[in-house]
């Protein structure tokens, strides 16, 4: 979108509504504009808000580190605001997911953070819709409200933060149609090189203990276990995937994304 900040804030897309960045670091509006610029939006009233924090004293510049740091922690509190503001609304997983561009059938990536979600979808997500790679937020008819928020990039060299990335900067687009939950499941890299990825169907009730620590707000659902289960039941289970390799999951996404409704 091509909006642009208003006054030093920033309006941005998540999870369905939109959150406000007030930028009180004039330094900062450019970087997070560059960041967030595939979910900028126009100016909403009454939206849940975050803050940057003020520039720092004396007109010293942030080092790179600093400013590195300084943008994954507005991330991470745009996504604790968007969590906040659509709790006991949409089922909220911590996963990543990637949708297909024509019919919006998407395959969520369940797990905890720092293990290979992000690398997931940058490895397949060309010609796919990026939907997010943090928290995939879900309707009860199943379609998702997308979440298209930066990208945490490792630097080349492994030191220092990671860099808040925009998912376009790195060749990835937005969904162009609603996407829809097609598939789900829980990532366990813990394969060696060269072995092929195993697939294997969880119980129902053996999927709702999995997938409890990796939800945010469920109990703030009507019947939350009974919804889950149902939700599971709907889209044929939950699957757990043993990997090396990323872009070892091709045909599996490639499967999931093949659904129709």
């Amino acid at each position: 979108m091509n909006a642009q900040a208003v006054g030093s804030v920033l309006h941005v897309r998540a999870l369905g509504i939109t959150v406000a960045i007030d930028v009180a670091d004039d330094a900062l509006v450019e970087p997070l504009e560059h960041a967030w610029e595939a979910v900028l939006t126009e100016p909403a009233t009454g939206c849940p808000t975050v803050r940057t924090p003020e520039p720092l004293t004396d007109g010293v510049a942030r080092t790179d580190d600093e400013r590195a740091s300084t943008l994954s922690h507005i991330t991470q509190e745009v996504t604790r605001a968007a969590i906040g503001a659509r709790a006991g609304e949409l089922f909220m997983f911590h996963a990543g997911a990637l949708s297909d561009q024509a019919s919006g059938a998407a395959i969520a990536f369940v797990a905890p953070g720092g293990t290979g979600k992000t690398t997931l979808v940058r490895t397949l997500g060309a010609g796919r819709g990026y939907v997010t790679d943090e928290t995939v937020g879900v309707r009860a008819d199943l379609e998702i409200e997308p979440y298209s928020k930066p990208l945490s990039v490792r630097r080349p060299d492994l030191g220092g933060p990671k860099d808040e990335t925009s998912p376009l900067a790195l060749g990835l687009e937005v969904p162009r149609v609603t996407p829809w939950l097609a598939g789900m499941v829980v990532l366990q890299r813990d394969l060696d090189p060269g072995a092929p990825v195993t697939v294997e169907q969880v119980d129902p009730l053996d999927a709702l203990v999995m997938l409890g620590p990796e939800t945010s707000s469920l109990a703030l659902l009507d019947r939350p276990l009974h919804a889950l289960s149902e939700l599971l039941h709907e889209i044929g289970g939950l699957r757990v995937v043993r990997y090396h390799d990323a872009a070892d999951l091709e045909p599996l996404v490639r499967d999931v994304l093949g659904v129709t409704r």
